[in-house]
């Protein structure tokens, strides 16, 4: 895709290992289990399966598929049940919510912004201020503009619109003492209803595919896995075989083949990989092996500061001022370089300035 990125940062698994799951509800079906145990770190793998399609497919296309879109949609699944966890589950405080999304995400977030903007500028590079505004705000997913180094803030636009969506339904939810499943489902439902709706008053081409990255399109992943993590922690996750979650997986992947109409794509590929993603805590032990394997993992945690600094090696390999080999490896050793200096290290200082026990 034209300025595709990787979709987010998902909260850290981590940071919901204190997730008990609820005892056993009366009607709950024989062949279901409790739905998410305390820590998945195959959910880490997921994210480093995400990041790494995202690097192939910038870096080292296929023909006849856009692996940066699947990268984008499995981040967006993963981000839309760990926020539900949060949410919806633990019921965790909503000021809480945004103090740990603002420390995972803003510090990193501005220092790529603002260093992008001082290299291109000391590189005699064209740079204006009406393209570095919408990715400073987060809504260049509706302003879109030939800055292709901050091209990819789109899916961090859609996350952030998300993160205020969601915990607006969990403010309701609460205060109305319901659950909230039907709105998560009316919301999917209605974002389903858009993605069609874009497809058949667009033809293909720019205007379409810049619609598909407006939030009431993109986040139908976000918000459909987040119904799926709650339904399955009300009513416990189906009993499935080890086949399961890779036949979705490979379902989804197949579906975002060129020729499948965009609709399919984002509605049941989609929707496929939001089902793979909830699935997975209860994943044959096999393919959570797989998933675990360390080398997987740590490219999950490094997942955001690489999906951050990527995109500027990405946009002059396009332009054909850097040969691959050395675009690749400037992106993993700035992406890893931001991981250990500015992203971790400010998340740390933050949640601890934020902390209860300092508040207190």
């Amino acid at each position: 895709m034209a300025a595709a990125a990787v979709g987010l940062s998902p909260p850290a698994v981590p940071r919901v290992s204190r997730h008990r799951p609820g005892a056993p509800r009366a009607g709950r079906r024989m062949n279901a289990q409790p739905a998410h145990p305390a820590y998945v770190p195959a959910l880490d793998g997921w994210r480093g399966m995400a990041i790494g399609l995202l690097l192939v497919g910038h870096f080292m296309p296929l023909p006849g598929i856009n692996l940066g879109r699947v990268g984008v949609s499995l981040f967006f699944v993963l981000s839309g049940m760990l926020m539900a966890r949060l949410l919806f589950i633990d019921k965790v405080a909503i000021g809480h919510f945004y103090r740990r999304r603002i420390s995972r995400i803003i510090p990193a977030h501005l220092a790529f912004i603002i260093l992008t903007s001082l290299a291109w500028l000391a590189l005699g590079l064209p740079i204006t201020l009406s393209e570095i505004l919408p990715p400073l705000f987060f809504f260049n997913n509706y302003v879109l503009s030939s800055a292709v180094q901050f091209g990819h803030i789109w899916s961090l636009s859609v996350e952030e619109h998300s993160y205020i969506a969601l915990s607006l339904v969990a403010i309701a939810v609460r205060a109305w003492r319901r659950a909230p499943l039907v709105i998560l489902l009316a919301l999917a439902a209605a974002c389903a209803a858009m993605i069609i709706w874009y497809q058949r008053v667009y033809p293909p081409g720019p205007e379409l595919y810049a619609h598909m990255l407006h939030t009431e399109t993109a986040a139908y992943g976000i918000v459909l896995s987040a119904f799926f993590c709650v339904l399955f922690h009300r009513r416990g996750v189906p009993r499935t075989n080890g086949v399961m979650v890779p036949l979705l997986l490979g379902g989804g992947v197949v579906l975002h083949w060129w020729s499948v109409p965009p609709a399919i794509a984002q509605v049941v590929g989609v929707a496929a990989f939001a089902l793979a993603v909830n699935l997975l805590p209860r994943a044959a032990a096999p393919l959570q092996a797989l998933f675990s394997l360390r080398p997987l993992r740590q490219l999950g945690l490094w997942s955001f500061s690489l999906y951050l600094w990527q995109q500027p090696f990405y946009a002059a390999c396009l332009k054909k001022a850097l040969p691959l080999p050395l675009a690749l490896a400037g992106a993993a050793a700035l992406g890893i370089a931001s991981y250990y200096l500015i992203e971790g290290p400010a998340r740390r200082y933050l949640n601890a300035r934020w902390s209860p026990a300092r508040a207190a």
